[in-house]
């Protein structure tokens, strides 16, 4: 910046102190483009000098501001600069020996004096010129502004005695002796320190004091005064900054706008293992795992360059080659706006975080026995192949499997062996499907299947036949030899179904009568298994009430010796007259009892109703018979069953000894404290216990000798077909042969033949049971024949 030649008749000694103060004040440069001479009118000099200094003032104004956009800390040292500029300025200044005419002009020191206000007026920092009293000669609007004193107190304003106090660095009062301006007046010398005022009101900031003798109407001092608070804490921020990335536990990497990393902290070496010299002047590309491709990185930048941040999870490479994942966070810092000039990236190792979420996830749709997806993510696949399948018009089939006996594993063997074969069953159900297949366990022993993308039906049937066959081979397990079979219900969808609910009752369906069926079998389901189903449900319904409402009644059956026919008990069998449908044979109504738990109360009321015909029987002269009850084995998985027993014998007055309690051979097999406490009180009151069906079932000798069984029933199926092969009528010799050996009473169930009755009473079993010995017979009927003196007279026990 230049300004017109102006002339002026001040004195030389006025000129060389406007110019020490401007040396002081305005940087040396600001100065060099301003050409002054010195015989102007001192007004037109202040003039020019002013104008020189406020554009110069203003070009530094901006140039500061747009400093501080960029860089705060930059600003700082640049200040420290231009101060030390400013000093050398003055010292160039060297005072000319004194004239006659100059004394004469420095006398007149008060237009001198208003010469220097007018310029000093005009600047931004605040200016003080002190006498060698420490008397205040001049000063500006800025220093009142930063001292916060009126212009009053500013011209009381003594070095010596500063109306504010000043404070080290250190927080300790500093002394006035101490001050720049003192130390400048003391020495001739330059001196410049920071300060922390504490104003008049209290409030404090940061000032920074430059001091330079001049002469003016003899010694003085010039002080520039520069508030310093906001630099400071600039300062402050960028060395608290500056610790936060060196101390932050996330990896900070700062790169360039072309993407070269400048800095990194130590997190990122601890994370990454590169060391700060590896990656210096380096893409951040080295990191990159090859785990994503272009346009995740192209969708990454975008997102970037539109809104100048990203936040996501990436998975990067460790300098040793293993991958690791992270939570990453990448800003772009802009220096003006709209041009990026550095790229800030956070982020931390979340690698055990995920690995840990995924470990929950498993565990939360996995079962955790066997590994297999549980029902809630079988649910899940069966619904999307669904989908797929209405997409693709395939087929698609639904498999209920549930493993036949297994309770009777558990109770003979233990959990533990159970939990084993549970493992093995899954790895052969595996591998008897595809890849693409689904197979899960729902709970206990109940697994499912989910077969896609079948061309017919018979691909189900085929693969079910696999699965059965798989299971043919036992599986050897701590030492034990145990052989497992599914029952397994197959349900197709868009044939039987067309949602995945109905799918689920369709295929529950199928199973259910595949396990009728005897077991290892599968069924697939059909309309007229749906309708069976659908009666089933409706039988359950009236089957609740029929008690309370008295729709049921007793038929007695007669348990008589072969050689004479004497009647040796009457079992009680159950029978079942619904209004609404019917007569319901047992066969029909009591495992419909059994599955919904009604089959403990329907027990009882057969017990209280049989030892009351029983005492009825004795009332009239029938003291020797007894009276046989069948029990469920859900009796023994509640507590009650034995005082249940006790409380009906007193109310009808009947030996223990009378009752016969009929058991199935899986009620033995339940073993356990429970079952054993209550077999043992049952013996001890006198009860006999008697195995109902015996041979279809696992029977354990043991189990025979340990609960002192009274008598053994041979299934009737054996009994009828011993008159057509061989080999039934060995094992119904077998069995009669067992009880004998073990002292326990034989009785040959469903006798409906001369010859059946001839070839076990041959086989030395004396009692039996049919319709060839009595067909069932009415409360009535039975008490007649109890009654008649005949040859079907009860015999002596």
């Amino acid at each position: 910046m230049s300004v017109p030649n102006c002339h002026t008749h001040a004195s030389p000694a006025a000129h060389r102190s406007i110019a020490g103060v401007l040396s002081v004040v305005v940087p040396g440069q600001a100065l060099a483009h301003t050409t002054i001479t010195l015989d102007a009118p001192p007004l037109l000099i202040a003039g020019a000098v002013t104008v020189g200094v406020l554009a110069t003032l203003a070009l530094g104004a901006i140039i500061q501001r747009r400093r501080a956009d960029r860089q705060m800390l930059r600003d700082a040292h640049r200040h420290h600069a231009v101060s030390a500029s400013l000093a050398q300025t003055v010292m160039d200044v060297e005072p000319e020996p004194s004239t006659r005419a100059e004394a004469a002009t420095m006398n007149n020191a008060g237009a001198d004096l208003a010469a220097l206000n007018t310029v000093i007026a005009t600047l931004d920092e605040g200016v003080i010129i002190s006498a060698s009293n420490g008397q205040t000669l001049a000063s500006n609007d800025a220093a009142a502004h930063i001292f916060d004193l009126d212009p009053a107190q500013m011209d009381a304003f003594h070095i010596d005695r500063p109306p504010v106090k000043f404070l080290r660095t250190n927080g300790l009062a500093c002394p006035s002796a101490s001050l720049p301006p003192q130390q400048s007046l003391a020495d001739g010398q330059v001196h410049e320190a920071e300060f922390n005022i504490v104003q008049p009101n209290g409030t404090r900031q940061w000032v920074k004091l430059h001091a330079r003798p001049i002469v003016l109407a003899g010694a003085a001092v010039v002080t520039a005064i520069t508030d310093v608070t906001h630099q400071r804490q600039t300062d402050a921020r960028l060395r608290l900054a500056d610790k936060a990335i060196e101390h932050s536990p996330d990896a900070i990497m700062i790169t360039t706008a072309e993407g070269l990393i400048l800095r990194v902290n130590p997190a990122f070496t601890r994370l990454t293992g590169y060391r700060l010299d590896e990656v210096i002047g380096h893409s951040p590309a080295l990191l990159r795992s090859g785990q994503h491709d272009t346009a995740f990185y192209t969708a990454m930048w975008n997102s970037v360059r539109r809104s100048g941040r990203w936040e996501g999870e990436i998975w990067n490479r460790h300098k040793r080659g293993h991958l690791f994942a992270e939570r990453l966070s990448i800003s772009a810092v802009e220096d003006t706006p709209g041009h990026v000039s550095h790229y800030v990236a956070v982020f931390s190792d979340i690698t055990e975080a995920k690995t840990e979420a995924a470990r929950i996830s498993h565990l939360a749709q996995h079962d955790a026995l066997t590994g297999l997806p549980n029902r809630s993510l079988m649910s899940d696949r069966l619904n999307h192949a669904l989908h797929r399948s209405q997409r693709h018009r395939a087929v698609v089939a639904l498999l209920f499997l549930d493993l036949d006996r297994f309770k009777t594993v558990n109770d003979t063997f233990g959990h533990a062996v159970g939990d084993l074969l549970l493992q093995q069953v899954a790895a052969r159900l595996t591998g008897c499907v595809r890849e693409s297949d689904s197979v899960g366990r729902l709970s206990g022993d109940e697994f499912m299947v989910v077969l896609t993308d079948l061309v017919d039906a018979e691909q189900a049937g085929q693969v079910a036949r696999k699965i059965l066959a798989s299971l043919d081979s036992p599986f050897e397990i701590e030492g034990h030899r145990i052989q497992a079979t599914f029952s397994i219900g197959i349900a197709l969808y868009p044939n039987d179904a067309g949602s995945a609910k109905d799918l689920h009752h369709h295929a529950d369906t199928a199973l259910y009568h595949a396990k009728a069926s005897g077991r290892n079998a599968f069924r697939y389901f059909t309309e007229a298994m749906n309708t069976r189903a659908e009666q089933r449900l409706n039988m359950e319904h009236h089957l609740r009430g029929a008690i309370a409402k008295g729709e049921l009644s007793l038929l007695f059956q007669p348990l008589t010796r072969i050689d004479d026919g004497r009647v040796v008990a009457m079992e009680a069998l159950c029978r079942w007259h619904s209004p609404v449908l019917g007569d319901i044979l047992p066969d029909s109504f009591i495992p419909v009892a059994e599955g919904c738990g009604l089959i403990v109360d329907l027990d009882y009321w057969v017990l209280e109703h049989a030892c009351h015909e029983l005492s009825i029987w004795q009332t009239h002269g029938a003291t020797e018979v007894g009276v046989a009850v069948n029990l469920s084995s859900l009796h023994f998985r509640r507590e009650g069953l034995v005082d249940e027993v006790r409380a009906v014998l007193a109310r009808t007055q009947i030996p223990a000894s009378r009752l016969e309690l009929e058991l199935s051979e899986s009620t033995l097999l339940q073993g356990g404290p429970e079952v054993t406490a209550t077999l043992n009180s049952l013996k001890a009151m006198g009860v006999h216990l008697v195995i109902n069906d015996f041979g279809v079932g696992y029977s354990s000798l043991a189990h025979l000798r340990r609960y002192q069984i009274d008598r053994l029933k041979i299934d009737r199926r054996f009994i009828q077909a011993m008159e057509h092969t061989g080999d039934d009528a060995a094992i119904v010799r077998a069995l009669i042969e067992l009880g004998q050996s073990m002292r326990i009473e034989v009785l040959a169930e469903g006798v409906e033949t001369d010859g059946q009755r001839r070839g076990v009473l041959a086989a030395g079993c004396l009692l039996a049971q049919g319709q060839l010995m009595g067909a069932p017979m009415t409360a009535e009927t039975t008490l007649a024949l109890l009654t008649a003196p005949t040859t079907l007279r009860p015999t002596q026990r």
